[in-house]
C-alpha cells in the first residue's frame, strides 16, 4: 500500500469527518442545556476530546501500514478481525445514511422543498458513490481544497454578523450550573470522537510519525468551530431563541443584508458547508466500503461500493418515516453508538493489542 495522503490533507479529513453536522444542530443542544454557559461546555468537550484523539492516535501508530480490518485480523486472528471489520462496517453505513437523510432535509428544507425525498437522497449518494470510486486521495485532495475556503468564509461569517452580535449575552460567565455546563458537554464530545476516523485513514498518511499532532489539531480545530458558532447564536440570538431553531448557524448568516442593494449572501456560507458535507460523506463511505470488503476478502471494493450505495438510498428514505427522529438522532439519540464505537471499540482494541504484543502477523509490527 502507497501511502498517499499529505499532514494537511490529514488534517482536513479529520475536521471534515466532524464538523459539517456537529455545526449544523449541537449548538442548539449545548445552548438548550447550558444557556449562555454553552459555549464553555464546547471548551470542556474539546479538552476531553484532545484524550481521546492522542489515545486514538498512539493505537494507529502501532500499524505496520497495513489496512485496519487487515491489521485486525493479523493481531487478533481471522474470526475476530471479521467481527471488527463488520462491526465497524455498520457503524460508518448507519453514519453514512444517517448523514444523508439529514443532508437531503436540509436541501428540501432550504431550498427544494417541491423535489420527493428520494431523488435528493438518490443524487447525494450517487455523487458522493462517484467521488469515492475515485479513491482516498481524490477524497483528500478535494477536502483541501474545501478546507481552504473555510478559511475565507469562516473570517466572513463573523465579519458580517458581527454588527448584530451582542456579547453581553453571554454575561455573566459562570451563572449557569456545573453540572449543567458538564451534561451539555457530552454530546459535542461524542461528535469530536470521530477523530477515530483515524483508524481507516492512518495506513494511507505519508507521515504517521506525527499521527498524534495531526490527530490533535483535526479535533481541536473542529472543537473551535462548534464554540465559534455557539458564541455567535448566543451572542445574536439569546440563549432562550436559539434552541427553537432547527438550524441556527444558518439563522445566523442568513439575516445579514449589507446596505438596500445585497441580501441572501448566506448563499456563500451554505455552499461552502454543503462541500464539507459530501466530503464528510465521502469518508464515511469510504470507511464502511474498506471495512465490509476486507471483511469479506473480495478482490475489488467496486462491486462492494455500489451494492452499499443502493442500499443506502432505501435506507436513509425507509429507516425514518418521520424528520422528527432524524432530528433526534442527529442531536442526541445517536451519542451512544458515538460512544460505543469511537471509544469503547477503541478502548478494547488498544487493550487487545497490549494482551497480543508479543505477536505480530507481519513482520515488523510494532508494539503499541
Amino acid at each position: 500500500m502507497k501511502p498517499a495522503i499529505s499532514s494537511l490533507q490529514t488534517v482536513s479529513l479529520i475536521n471534515n469527518a466532524i464538523t459539517p453536522t456537529a455545526v449544523l444542530t449541537i449548538p442548539g443542544v449545548m445552548i438548550g442545556q447550558a444557556h449562555n454557559g454553552a459555549w464553555l461546555s464546547g471548551i470542556l468537550a474539546g479538552i476531553a476530546s484532545m484524550f481521546i484523539a492522542i489515545f486514538i492516535a498512539l493505537i494507529c501508530k502501532a500499524n505496520p501500514g497495513q489496512p485496519f480490518v487487515v491489521w485486525m485480523e493479523n493481531r487478533f486472528g481471522k474470526p475476530i478481525g471479521i467481527v471488527i471489520g463488520m462491526l465497524f462496517c455498520l457503524y460508518y453505513f448507519n453514519a453514512f445514511c444517517l448523514i444523508a437523510r439529514q443532508f437531503a432535509n436540509f436541501t428540501g428544507d432550504m431550498v427544494l422543498d417541491e423535489t420527493p425525498l428520494i431523488m435528493l437522497v438518490g443524487i447525494i449518494v450517487a455523487v458522493t458513490a462517484f467521488t469515492v470510486a475515485h479513491g482516498l486521495e481524490a477524497i483528500a485532495r478535494s477536502s483541501t481544497v474545501v478546507m481552504l475556503l473555510l478559511t475565507i468564509v469562516i473570517p466572513f461569517s463573523v465579519a458580517i454578523n458581527f454588527a448584530d452580535m451582542n456579547l453581553k449575552r453571554l454575561l455573566p460567565l459562570l451563572d449557569t450550573d456545573p453540572i449543567n455546563i458538564a451534561s451539555a458537554s457530552i454530546t459535542p464530545f461524542g461528535w469530536l470522537s470521530e477523530v477515530s476516523i483515524l483508524f481507516i485513514l492512518s495506513p494511507y498518511i505519508k507521515k504517521p510519525v506525527a499521527l498524534v499532532r495531526l490527530s490533535l489539531i483535526g479535533v481541536l480545530s473542529s472543537a473551535v468551530l462548534i464554540v465559534l458558532v455557539t458564541v455567535m447564536a448566543i451572542s445574536i440570538f439569546g440563549p432562550r431563541l436559539v434552541p427553537m431553531m432547527s438550524y441556527p448557524f444558518f439563522n445566523m448568516v442568513g439575516i445579514v443584508e449589507v446596505g438596500k442593494f445585497l441580501e441572501r449572501i448566506e448563499i456563500f456560507t451554505v455552499s461552502v458547508w454543503g462541500m464539507t458535507m459530501y466530503i464528510k460523506m465521502a469518508v464515511f463511505l469510504f470507511a464502511a466500503v474498506q471495512c465490509l470488503s476486507h471483511a469479506l476478502h473480495t478482490r475489488t471494493s467496486r462491486h462492494v461500493l455500489i451494492g452499499i450505495s443502493m442500499l443506502a438510498i432505501v435506507t436513509s428514505v425507509a429507516a425514518w418515516p418521520r424528520n422528527a427522529e432524524i432530528g433526534f438522532l442527529g442531536s442526541i439519540g445517536a451519542v451512544p453508538f458515538l460512544f460505543l464505537f469511537n471509544i469503547g471499540m477503541p478502548v478494547a482494541i488498544g487493550l487487545g493489542l497490549l494482551a497480543t504484543r508479543g505477536r505480530s502477523g507481519k513482520k515488523g509490527a510494532q508494539a503499541p
